[in-house]
């Protein structure tokens, strides 16, 4: 599980990926609900939080 939650921090193509392994994990009962949501929060926080190399800071000239 934590190489999942690794990479679902990953690059968007990568988290894509891992994401979609754990809803087959999910869908064939492997892993239960609880875990699921939480790989679901981490996905969504990595996509709300994704680094696209822009600054978080002003520069005043």
């Amino acid at each position: 599980m934590s190489l999942i939650k690794d990479k679902l921090f990953g690059k968007e193509k990568e988290r894509e990926k891992y994401f979609d392994v754990s809803k087959d994990l999910y869908q064939k009962e492997i892993i239960k609900e609880d875990t699921f949501n939480e790989l679901k929060e981490k996905y969504n926080f990595s996509k709300e939080h994704e680094d696209k190399g822009k600054d978080d800071f002003d520069i005043e000239i």
